[in-house]
């Protein structure tokens, strides 16, 4: 045991300290339990927890986002987001709109990498097409090149509609002739691709057929034909069956709110019930009728008479017998003898003519019955039994005109009204569970993140800030020889002290440490002894 001990007053703790006044953790620690550094140091903690954060931020944030596509099919879509799947290219896509976007950093990149791919490149636009026209290109070339770029743009305008994927616009126009007789109007055509499962309604095709119409000069509505990629004419200019049922739809719900508005103030909410059909004619009829008057106005009337005498003389038809004249008469006294003969008068001819101009009336209607009619209308209602339970039988009836004036119906045209009477049940609604409800599910969110932050400010930032607040170990005082012997002979009583088991106090660690280094530095014969004394009091407690 005595090779053990070093002949020089040299310790082997030495090189943990330094001439300066300690080992450099001591001085840091000095250093901290100073006041005004401990009471700065949560501040300057602080500081540095919210730079380390926004640093963190910066490094994780993702970068300002571009659009990359905003007006795609699904099919489009997925073709493009295959490619920036496989060139690493982080993106997203807008669930309201459909819109591709990428980050600023990478927007051309994913545009080559698109084009690259041969996933999707930007439609050349009509004003693209115009400016690559060739210089001292001939006036067909021109014209063609024109007619090229208004279908394009025309396509483009037609893809915003909801539901159209693609679009093929084809315009006819005429070359422009001098002669008004052999002038011919433009025509148009256009095939829109529909996305699975979709249709157009007959407002949007109208709208389409306007839209290309009013694109050419002279290009009437009546001469653009709209089809689909199955083949259907869609322009056919006849009301489909979505528009008759829109229509009905609407009508039953007209005529049913006014079945409720007038019910509710009498027998109160949920005591009836009401349905209604409705029968239209959408059938659209043009007839015209033409009528005269059979008692016509006389509006002008001409007429002519002429007369012609015969001189006496020879007359009546040509000849002998007929040129012989007649015997002179005899004059006689007196008056004529009765019975006897007169001269015949002289013969005279007359004709005379009438022509008279009547003003017959005309009438003229032409008769435009538009789809829409109502055929028939059935009205059914059910009261319930406990509502009019004292109610008179003559009052059923009372409700059933009430119903009949409300909707308008026309015995004449065969409506029927129907009101009956019957138990009603009750409608059981079944509330949904607790955890089922929104409010739930934001609670449950809500107290996560409360029991994290919680969690932080206990595990993390407590003891932080105990270790903060935490008084530093007292120096150890440097002491003479008689400080020395004193802790000589205090070492033993020390180190007989019972300790708490499990536990190490720090302070009481560092001063016998201290005193351990200063013994064994200034006094190595008594070192030497304690250390003897303190191996066989250990080789007793083993034996």
């Amino acid at each position: 045991m005595a090779d053990l001990v070093p002949t020089t007053g040299t310790s082997l703790l030495a090189p943990l300290t330094d001439p300066a006044g300690g080992s450099m953790p001591a001085r840091l620690g000095r250093f901290i339990s100073q006041p005004p550094v401990r009471r700065a140091l949560p501040w300057f903690a602080g500081v540095g927890a919210a730079g380390l954060a926004g640093l963190l931020w910066l490094q994780m944030a993702p970068a300002p986002q571009r659009i990359l596509y905003s007006t795609l099919s699904d099919r489009d879509r997925a073709q493009v987001a295959a490619a920036l799947d496989k060139a690493a290219i982080r993106y997203a896509i807008d669930n309201q709109t459909g819109a591709i976007t990428v980050g600023e950093d990478d927007l051309y990149k994913a545009r080559m990498v698109a084009a690259a791919d041969g996933a999707l490149a930007t439609p050349e636009t009509g004003e693209q097409m115009i400016d690559k026209l060739p210089l001292g290109a001939s006036r067909t070339v021109e014209g063609q090149r024109l007619q090229a770029a208004r279908e394009r743009e025309l396509e483009l305008t037609v893809m915003q509609i909801d539901g159209v994927e693609a679009v093929r616009v084809h315009l006819a126009e005429p070359e422009k002739s001098a002669f008004v007789r052999e002038a011919a109007a433009p025509t148009a055509s256009v095939m829109v691709r529909l996305a699975k499962g979709r249709s157009l309604a007959a407002s949007q095709v109208t709208a389409i057929i306007n839209l290309v119409a009013g694109s050419v000069p002279g290009l009437a509505v009546d001469a653009v034909k709209v089809i689909d990629q199955q083949g259907h004419l869609l322009s056919s200019g006849h009301p489909g069956d979505s528009d008759r049922i829109d229509m009905q739809a609407r009508l039953e719900s007209k005529l049913r709110d006014q079945v409720e508005a007038l019910l509710t103030p009498m027998l109160g909410a949920g005591n009836f019930s009401s349905e209604i059909q409705v029968d239209l004619d959408m059938d659209q009829q043009t007839s015209a009728r033409e009528s005269y008057d059979k008692q016509g106005v006389v509006r002008s009337e001409t007429q002519t008479a002429s007369q012609t005498s015969a001189a006496s003389g020879a007359s009546g038809v040509p000849g002998v017998l007929s040129n012989t004249p007649p015997p002179q008469p005899t004059p006689s006294a007196g008056p004529p003898a009765a019975g006897a003969s007169t001269a015949p008068p002289a013969a005279a001819n007359s004709d005379s003519s009438t022509s008279r101009t009547y003003e017959l009336g005309r009438e003229v209607a032409v008769t435009n019955a538009g789809p829409g009619k109502i055929r028939r209308l059935s009205v059914a209602v059910a009261l319930s039994a406990a509502a009019l339970a004292k109610a008179k039988p003559g009052e059923i009836d009372q409700i059933k005109q009430l119903v009949s004036a409300a909707v308008g119906a026309d015995a004449a045209r065969g409506d029927q009204i129907a009101v009956v009477m019957r138990n009603f049940q009750p409608v059981i609604v079944e509330a949904p569970k607790f955890w089922e409800t929104p409010w739930f599910a934001m609670a449950v969110r809500n107290g996560v993140a409360l029991l994290a932050v919680l969690l932080t400010l206990l595990l993390g930032v407590r003891p932080l800030i105990k270790a903060l607040k935490r008084e530093p170990a007292p120096a150890v005082p440097v002491s003479t020889d008689d400080d020395a012997d004193d802790a000589d002979t205090a070492a033993p009583a020390e180190r007989t002290a019972p300790a708490a088991p499990g536990t190490i106090d720090p302070q009481a660690l560092g001063l016998q440490v201290g005193l351990a280094q200063r013994l064994v530095r200034e006094k190595p014969d008594t070192a030497v002894a304690a250390l003897r004394q303190m191996l066989g009091e250990t080789d007793a407690e083993a034996a």
